[in-house]
């Protein structure tokens, strides 16, 4: 939904998402994600549990950390 709202693809969306990447709609594509149900995670409040995917995107472990 975000990746077809400002036309980029989801590894892009994924960069942005990460910080790793800033581009005009770096800041508009992070407010719709956190308005759509995102957390963003600092310090001090990383999930506990880390889930572990396959390559077809299926839980195969999880990790409590």
């Amino acid at each position: 939904m975000i990746a077809e709202t400002f036309g980029i693809s989801l590894a892009n969306l994924s960069q942005i998402l990460r910080f790793k990447r800033n581009g005009k709609n770096a800041e508009a594509v992070r407010k719709m994600a956190q308005e759509n149900g995102g957390i963003k995670y600092t310090e001090g409040n990383e999930p506990s549990k880390v889930k572990v995917l396959d390559s077809h995107g299926n839980v195969t472990n999880i990790i409590n950390q």
